[in-house]
C-alpha cells in the first residue's frame, strides 16, 4: 500500500484524499469479510485454526481440547512444566477484573504477578483502613503459617502499610484486591466468591466484623495468581454443590431481570462460576524452546478466540485474494472523486499480497497461483483456494485451511491505517542502510566477539 501511494503522491495525486480512498476500502472490504465470515461449527474448527496459528498439529488438538472442555464461559492460561512434553489440566475457577491494591505484594517481579498457593480466602464489604481490626486473625496466620487472599471494599492506610511491611520480611504471605463491581452489584460479586471458594461473608448487614473473624469463617482455594488489573481464583473443587445453586439462583435473577444491562451482567456472574480453567503446561528441553512454544502457545488460543467472535474465513490469503476480484467495482463507485479512486485501487491492488506471499514461501510464482485461485473462486464459490502444504487447489473450509475473521479484517484495517499515516507525514527519519563488503561484516562479527568475550576489563 506505502509503495503504491508513494508512485501515486509523486505523480501527483492529493495524498489527503488518497489516503481517504484507502481507508474507505478498508472499511468497505472488512465489512464484506464480516458478512461472508462462516460462524464457528464444533471442535474440528477451533482445532484447524489453533492447528495454523500455533504450525503444530499436536498444538492445534491440546487447545480444541481445552476448549471444549471449559466451554464459551471458561478460560484457558499457558503455564510453564518441568517435564518435556506438553500436558493439560482441567481446574474449577473464576476470574475477577481486579489487581493487587500494591506493586509491593509482587512476588514475581520478572512476571509482575503474586502467586498464592492454598491461601485462605478473607471476603469482606468493609473497607480495611484500621490494622488493629484485622491484627487477631493475622496472627492466627502467622502461627498456621498459611497465606492469605483478602477482597475487600478497600485496604488503605496503616492497615495496607502494615500488610506490605509483614509481607517484605517474610513474616505473611499476603496479597489484597478491591471488590470488584459498584453498590448493590459489589456485594452480589462479593457473594459470589464467597460461595465459590466456602468463605463466609463478613459484612455488619449480617451481624459479622472484622475483629469478630476466626479462621473457620476464611475460605480455602487450590492457587490464587494476582496480576496488575486481573485475578484468577482457581477453587479447590470443595464447593461445587453451593456453586451450582448460586447460579441457578443468578439465572433465575437474570430471567426476572427489568434491563438488557442487568441481564448481561448476570451471564457474566454465571461465567465467572461456572467456567472452569483449563491449564495448558508447556513441556520443553530447553529455555529457548519453552519460550518459543509458550508464545506459539498464546497465539493460538488469541486466534481462536478471534475466530469464535467472528467466525472463520478461507485461509492462505484466498479470501482477500476473492475479494479483489468480486468487491473491486462496488468499491471505486462508493468513492467521491478521481483521487479516492486512486486509493481505493491501491488497496485493492495490494489484496493480493498475502496470496503472493504464500505461494512464493512455497516457491512458486506468486502471480500464476493468485490468478488461478481467483479463477476457481469465481467458478466454484467463495471458499476456494491453494493448500499450500499438499500444493493443492481445493476447498479450503473442508481441508481445514482457515483464517479467523477478525485477523484478516486487523489486518485490511491495520496496513491502511500505517500507510495512511506514512503517505500524509511529510517527513520520516529512518536509519540510512549501510552496505559492507562480506570482509567488513566478517571483522565486525569477530571484534564483537570479542569485545564480548573480555568481559569487564580495567576502565
Amino acid at each position: 500500500i506505502v509503495n503504491g501511494g508513494m508512485r501515486a503522491v509523486t505523480a501527483g495525486i492529493n495524498p489527503v484524499a488518497l489516503n481517504q480512498g484507502i481507508r474507505k476500502a478498508a472499511r468497505m472490504i472488512s465489512d464484506e469479510v464480516t458478512r461472508i465470515a462462516k460462524p464457528v461449527n464444533g471442535i474440528e474448527d477451533l482445532r484447524n485454526v489453533a492447528t495454523i496459528a500455533s504450525g503444530s498439529l499436536e498444538m492445534g488438538r491440546i487447545i480444541a481440547q481445552a476448549f471444549d472442555r471449559v466451554g464459551e464461559n471458561g478460560s484457558t492460561v499457558v503455564e510453564e512444566s518441568q517435564t518435556l512434553v506438553d500436558e493439560i489440566e482441567f481446574t474449577e475457577g473464576l476470574t475477577i477484573d481486579r489487581g493487587f491494591l500494591s506493586p509491593y505484594l509482587v512476588k514475581d517481579d520478572e512476571r509482575q504477578i503474586a502467586e498464592l498457593m492454598a491461601p485462605r480466602v478473607l471476603v469482606t464489604d468493609a473497607k480495611i483502613e484500621n490494622v488493629n481490626e484485622v491484627v487477631p486473625l493475622l496472627e492466627q496466620l502467622v502461627k498456621s503459617k498459611e497465606p492469605i487472599f483478602i477482597v475487600a471494599e478497600d485496604v488503605a492506610g496503616e492497615a495496607l502499610s502494615a500488610l506490605v511491611v509483614n509481607k517484605m520480611r517474610g513474616v505473611l504471605d499476603v496479597v489484597a484486591i478491591k471488590a470488584p463491581g459498584f453498590g448493590q452489584r459489589r456485594k452480589e460479586y462479593l457473594q459470589d466468591i464467597a460461595i465459590a471458594t466456602g468463605a463466609t461473608f463478613v459484612a455488619e448487614e449480617v451481624g459479622i466484623t472484622l475483629d469478630s473473624v476466626t479462621l473457620d469463617m476464611l475460605g480455602t482455594a487450590d492457587r490464587i495468581v494476582v496480576a496488575k488489573e486481573l485475578t484468577t481464583i482457581v477453587t479447590d473443587g470443595s464447593n461445587e454443590e453451593a456453586i451450582e445453586m448460586r447460579i441457578a439462583q443468578i439465572r433465575r435473577e437474570a430471567e426476572n431481570a427489568d434491563t438488557d444491562f442487568d441481564k448481561e451482567k448476570a451471564q457474566e456472574r454465571i461465567a465467572a462460576l461456572g467456567g472452569g480453567i483449563a491449564r495448558i503446561k508447556v513441556g520443553a528441553a530447553t529455555e529457548t524452546e519453552l519460550k518459543d512454544k509458550k508464545l506459539r502457545y498464546e497465539d493460538a488460543l488469541n486466534s481462536v478466540d478471534s475466530a469464535r467472535e467472528l467466525g472463520i474465513v478461507p485461509g492462505g490469503g484466498s479470501c482477500l485474494a476473492y475479494l479483489q476480484v468480486s468487491m473491486e467495482e462496488t468499491v471505486l463507485a462508493a468513492m467521491d472523486s478521481e483521487d479516492e479512486r486512486q486509493g481505493a485501487l491501491i488497496l485493492m491492488k495490494a489484496l493480493s499480497s498475502p496470496a503472493m506471499q504464500v505461494a512464493e514461501n512455497a516457491g512458486i510464482e506468486g502471480a500464476v497461483v493468485l490468478s488461478k485461485i481467483q479463477s476457481i473462486a469465481a467458478e466454484k464459490g467463495h471458499g476456494y483456494g491453494w493448500d499450500a502444504g499438499k500444493m493443492e487447489y481445493c476447498d479450503l473450509f473442508e481441508r481445514g485451511v482457515i483464517d479467523p475473521a477478525k485477523v484478516t479484517i486487523n489486518a485490511v484495517e491495520n496496513s491502511a491505517s500505517v500507510a495512511g499515516l506514512v503517505l500524509t507525514t511529510e517527513c520520516l527519519v529512518t536509519e540510512i542502510p549501510v552496505n559492507m563488503s562480506d570482509a567488513e561484516k566478517q571483522a565486525m562479527f569477530d571484534a564483537e566477539g570479542m569485545g564480548a568475550g573480555m568481559g569487564g576489563g580495567i576502565a
